[in-house]
């Protein structure tokens, strides 16, 4: 699926583009005027010159005050601003079209709701210098303002590598293409990843590219969005099958690498419950139904600490108690019936060729 390019504003001129000819920041924006602004304010405050980079929002058809807000903020900065709208089709569509308004050889992504080091284009402009094999940098992602985050807010974190998301991800102008048909923020990031390691090209870790990430607004049905989004793995898994088996997701425990870790939990999540239900329905008793229930909570309880790493346990009430236990119960067949509808979407989608 292709996109419409529908430019609203440009605030643009021939020397400015001569100017900031290296380093292109484009930022996909949606009904995000407020968190926009922090971070433009964060990029107005960089260490660097201005004139060594320009800044592009990607407006992804927003209906608040987004592009009045752009209007306020270009007439009192000297950042060199500029903006472009598209009807509605996701963050991957909106960066393309930042992309193609921007004149930097070098596109640092971000996103409308992150917080920049004050060195972040400094270190960026450092790292091009130094690296200049490097088909891509990804940054580090740190989740602050932790005392704000429940199970139900949102927050992306990064700091290890190996998980690319474009909040915070610096790449090569000819390698910082979305597949289009993501219309959703999830997996358009990983996709686009993917295909800059397919084509040969390393994407190195750079701790020094920070990036602050505030959690979310907290809302009861955040979580059941996110695990809808799952519906985008088909289409990931029959773009990049090998990266996708492998890589997505890992983490390292006990020093072996585990992909997919999140969704093996909530499919052992899931059997527990099979198992404990069926023990009950079938009268089963004694130790066959103490090691069912044994496993069931077991899993519950494995599946909950994940949810919970950044909560604020102390400011939960009871009713946020209660609704979060019944998520983690709802969760894993939600994920697991979205996974299931992409893989059945997207089986004709044939596999990623870097030719």
């Amino acid at each position: 699926m292709g996109y419409i390019k529908k430019k609203v504003e440009l605030e643009s001129s021939p020397q400015s583009k001569q100017k900031a000819e290296v380093l292109s920041i484009v930022i996909p924006a949606f009904n995000s005027a407020k968190l926009l602004s922090i971070c433009l304010e964060a990029l107005e405050k960089q260490t660097a010159q201005k004139s060594c980079f320009e800044v592009t929002v990607a407006d992804d058809g927003s209906t608040d005050e987004t592009l009045q807000m752009l209007q306020q903020f270009k007439a009192r900065s000297e950042l060199q601003l500029q903006w472009t709208t598209i009807p509605n089709s996701g963050p991957g569509n909106a960066r393309n079209a930042g992309v193609a308004l921007s004149s930097g050889t070098w596109i640092g992504f971000m996103d409308a709701d992150v917080i920049p080091h004050p060195d972040w284009v400094k270190n960026a402009l450092t790292l091009i210098q130094q690296k200049p094999e490097a088909g891509a940098f990804e940054g580090r992602t740190e989740v602050t303002q932790r005392s704000r985050a429940t199970p139900f807010t949102h927050q992306t974190e990064n700091i290890d590598g190996g998980r690319y998301p474009t909040c915070n991800f610096l790449v090569r102008r000819n390698l910082a293409h979305f597949h289009p048909a993501y219309l959703i923020p999830f997996r358009e990031d990983t996709d686009l990843a993917f295909s800059i390691l397919a084509a040969g090209f390393p994407i190195i870790f750079a701790p020094e590219l920070i990036v602050e990430h505030p959690p979310l607004p907290s809302s009861y049905l955040r979580p059941l969005v996110l695990a809808r989004r799952y519906y985008y793995d088909g289409l990931l898994s029959r773009r990049f099958p090998r990266r996708y088996r492998n890589d997505l997701d890992a983490h390292q425990i006990i020093g072996l690498k585990i992909p997919h870790l999140k969704k093996k939990l909530y499919s052992l999540f899931v059997l527990s419950q099979i198992v404990f239900l069926g023990s009950q329905l079938f009268g089963l008793s004694g130790k066959s139904l103490f090691l069912a229930g044994s496993a069931y909570l077991l899993c519950l309880l494995m599946t909950a600490g994940a949810s919970l790493r950044f909560a604020n346990l102390r400011d939960l009430s009871l009713k946020d108690w209660l609704v979060f236990i019944c998520q983690q119960h709802v969760l894993p067949w939600v994920m697991g019936y979205s996974l299931f509808r992409g893989w059945l979407d997207f089986r004709g989608e044939p596999e990623y060729s870097a030719s």
